[in-house]
């Protein structure tokens, strides 16, 4: 691997191979300096190439051209230990369709056409898009690796997509989902009251609970680099009930949704809210809508401001929050309220007495009469 980091150290190691020869170095704290190291040493041989003498030709070839599956595995190499586990499956179904679509032909021969090809045999421009970026992060980590001279992707446009508009339960119905989820309303009760994605508190450890504190801490990686982040969040008294009953009938001391039929935590529940739904009467909703409804009902209800729920819902730009929320700025519904009463009446009152302009007289402008 081109690229590690050492498990014991913490370390960056990077090494490469230039006209038959290894370079190596280790000791860098991020993965952009180790990256940034190995340009500038290239160039540096490649400054010093053109001054001395050509090398001898090695015996075996360092630079022999890569085939596509090759090329795919090596990303995934690298790729397995910085992704999360959904991200990295979709990601290698992506590499599959595509190399079985463009056959294993050298990587430097993947063309805009091979590419744009595969593309349109996707059923959807979403999914068109979604797959577009998989073949993008391949592609452009070639590049940079100097594996690659181009990025054919980059040839490749993306198509424009509708967006449905995310509909969000009424509190009506929210409250029959909670109501018919029965020994699983804990699970929704913490999803609730924490704004959490379902990954982040299916993760969720006693050790991320803090009683005394009354805090609860939330890891995520859904932030630029894949690194694991927490955030600390306070309890609220409906939450701290709901999680120190758990506490009280815990089988075991690590989990806190536990699984004991397989000995662990649950990975996923992708048919819960579906049963719950369909017990409750409702149309069926997924675990990410209570996020959405919660951020809703504080935002529009109870007045949140926009920069406090941004905060609790973790998003770095409140740009993202803004379009989380569909949010309308409460100065323009103020402005419009200007316009509410009678249309006809209103534009029917007599306005304030208008002057009519007429131009000054030769005396008033200052000219003489003579």
């Amino acid at each position: 691997m081109p690229l590690w980091r050492d498990p014991k150290t913490g370390k960056y190691r990077i090494q490469f191979q230039y006209q038959g020869k290894r370079y190596s170095k280790t000791g860098f704290n991020t993965q952009k300096a180790a990256e940034r190291w190995e340009v500038n040493k290239r160039t540096e041989l490649e400054q010093e190439a053109q001054t001395l003498p050509s090398p001898p030709t090695p015996s075996v070839s360092v630079s022999e051209p890569l085939d596509l599956e090759t090329l795919m595995v090596k990303h995934l190499r690298l790729a397995e230990r910085g992704l999360a586990e959904n991200t990295l499956t979709y990601r290698k179904t992506v590499f599959k369709r595509f190399l079985a679509h463009a056959g294993n032909i050298l990587a430097a021969n993947i063309t805009a056409d091979h590419v744009e090809g595969y593309l349109l045999t996707r059923p959807s421009n979403n999914n068109f898009n979604k797959d577009r970026t998989e073949l993008m992060r391949l592609f452009s980590w070639a590049h940079r690796r100097f594996l690659l001279s181009h990025n054919p992707v980059y040839l490749v446009e993306k198509l424009s997509v509708e967006r449905n508009q995310k509909v969000i339960p009424s509190p009506q119905a929210m409250a029959k989902i909670l109501v018919a989820a029965g020994p699983d309303r804990p699970l929704l009760l913490v999803l609730f009251h924490t704004m959490a994605r379902i990954d982040e508190v299916l993760r969720l450890k006693w050790e991320d609970v803090n009683f005394q504190e009354k805090a609860v801490r939330l890891w995520t990686r859904k932030r630029r680099g894949g690194n694991w982040e927490f955030d600390w969040l306070p309890m609220n008294e409906d939450l701290e009930q709901v999680l120190w009953n758990l506490w009280q009938k815990r089988e075991q001391d690590e989990w806190i949704f536990y699984n004991h039929k397989m000995g662990t935590r649950y990975l996923y529940r992708p048919k819960l809210m579906g049963t719950i739904c369909r017990t409750a009467g409702v149309p069926k909703y997924g675990f990410h809508t209570i996020r959405h409804f919660v951020a809703s009902y504080l935002f529009d209800k109870k007045k949140v401001s926009l920069p406090v729920i941004s905060k609790l819902l973790r998003h770095k730009s409140l740009r993202t929050t803004e379009l989380y929320l569909q949010a309308i700025d409460p100065r323009f519904r103020e402005t419009m309220r200007l316009l509410e009463g009678n249309v006809v009446q209103l534009l029917s009152e007599p306005f304030a007495e208008e002057k009519t302009y007429s131009p000054p007289t030769h005396q008033e402008a200052g000219g003489s009469t003579s």
